[in-house]
């Protein structure tokens, strides 16, 4: 029997009093890696065992395999609806693919129980038939990033979120695995056109398909990683396959995996990763969500996203804490993490629409490279590390092959810490607080605790 952690029985918790407050739908808020599928497994047990009919959807395959092997750790009889796969109708518990049960809907025994996986898919046609189709259904939600790159929020479909523990308490305790973060010195996504809110993929393939640009992903990976287990996200299928080919030619066992592959085929390369076989797998669209390898060591981003929910479900895939590891090691040749800050900063997650930034392009974490030792840190004119000079310049990057800098996460708290000290009012901090997505309040916790609670009003 899987014993859940105090975090995750809080988040449950706050599922069960929500349902007592006759909310119909709640989501649950767990960063990649802090056990979803366990904490809603223990829910779907529960219901199950006092006769409820339960399904838990997915919309991948891995996620499903996953799933059933927690659910029979956990002692959960079910079966699993979706294609090419046998099933039990009789069992009260369903695994389910999205594609599949949006399908069957009329044939199927309708549920007193949903849980959607990775909901902040929500709204795309097949989820919304299934979340339509049982209005006397309870519904819950699980994700990491309940964040939509459209912007709108997901309380079009839950009145309710309850939020587990930050990234950074996960770990502190333990939860997760600490980091080292190594970025690149410089990236341009300017000449990039934008499509459905996000890179497209054709124009991003063209610039990010070089070695000139991405960096040599080899080199740093003999470099900072050598003999550990990375997965590889790439912009395309081809751009994918180069760089399995790249690290193959350099002696270093790779191999490229994607959704249109034979399953077969596809499963095996993935077997031949858990084994140890393959140290490189590089994959398109296929392990942003659901692949959950503890033993993975590095994430090597080399495909650029505006999607922050995109950008931490790649970087989790390397947090969870194994026997002998660590550290995680993150070597964004992307340029993500100038982008969308560090994996442990806080962020506020709601239910409302979000607000959309003025000047999108302005959003990006304020961060430089050192040219001499790499050091990254907030622009100023000196290196705090080394005392070097940095000098203004355009660079064509182009002209030069790319290389990665640790991120210097202590230094980086630090300037945090130093611009909310420069601010002088409440506009400054709202400014500062918006650009970094901090939680409501934190802003009147800032002014209380410089003015105290009488001088604080004034700022009201």
């Amino acid at each position: 029997m899987i014993q859940l952690r105090p975090y995750q029985e809080r988040l449950l918790d706050g599922a069960r009093q929500a349902f007592r407050e006759r909310k119909r739908a709640v989501l649950l808020q767990l960063p990649t890696g802090g056990g979803k599928t366990v904490s809603g497994s223990q829910m779907i047990g529960g219901s199950s065992r006092r006769g409820l009919v339960c399904w838990w959807l997915c919309h991948r395959r891995e996620l499903i395999a996953q799933t059933s092997k927690t659910f029979a750790s956990m002692g959960i009889l079910h079966g699993i609806v979706a294609g090419g796969r046998s099933s039990d109708p009789q069992k009260l518990v369903q695994i389910g693919s999205i594609q599949t049960v949006a399908r069957r809907l009329d044939i199927l025994t309708p549920p007193d129980l949903i849980i959607f996986d990775e909901c902040h898919h929500l709204g795309a046609s097949q989820w919304q038939a299934i979340f339509d189709a049982f209005p006397e259904a309870k519904i819950v939600g699980l994700t990491a990033t309940p964040w939509r790159l459209d912007g709108k929020g997901l309380g079009q479909w839950f009145q309710a979120m309850v939020e587990g523990p930050t990234v950074a308490e996960l770990i502190a305790e333990g939860s997760l695995s600490a980091y080292r973060l190594f970025a690149p010195s410089q990236i341009d996504t300017s000449a990039i056109k934008i499509q459905a809110g996000d890179f497209k993929k054709d124009d991003l393939a063209s610039i990010m398909d070089k070695p000139s640009i991405t960096g040599d992903a080899v080199q740093h990976y003999n470099k900072l990683c050598r003999g550990k287990r990375a997965v590889a996200f790439a912009v395309n299928v081809e751009h994918s396959q180069h760089i399995a080919a790249q690290f193959n030619a350099n002696g270093i066992p790779a191999e490229h995996v994607d959704g249109s592959m034979d399953i077969a085929v596809r499963d095996g390369a993935i077997q031949r990763f858990i084994a140890g076989e393959t140290l490189i797998l590089s994959n398109c669209e296929l392990f942003g969500e659901g692949f959950d390898v503890p033993a993975i060591e590095a994430v090597i981003l080399l495909r650029p996203t505006k999607s922050l929910s995109l950008h931490l479900q790649q970087v989790g895939r390397a947090l969870r804490p194994a026997p002998g590891k660590a550290e995680a090691l993150i070597l964004d040749h992307a340029g993500n993490s100038l982008i969308h800050g560090l994996p442990d900063d806080e962020r506020e997650w709601s239910l409302d629409d979000r607000e959309k930034r003025r000047g999108s392009d302005k959003s990006e974490v304020a961060v430089k490279s050192c040219p001499e030792c790499f050091h990254v840190f907030r622009p100023a004119p000196i290196c705090p590390s080394c005392g070097h000079r940095i000098v203004a310049a355009v660079r064509e990057i182009e002209q030069r092959d790319g290389d990665l800098a640790e991120v210097d996460v202590a230094q980086i708290r630090a300037q945090q810490k130093q611009e909310v000290a420069r601010a002088r009012d409440r506009s400054d901090l709202e400014k500062i607080a918006l650009e970094r997505g901090y939680k409501p309040g934190w802003v009147d916790a800032i002014i209380r605790a410089r003015q105290g609670y009488s001088q604080a009003r004034r700022y009201a």
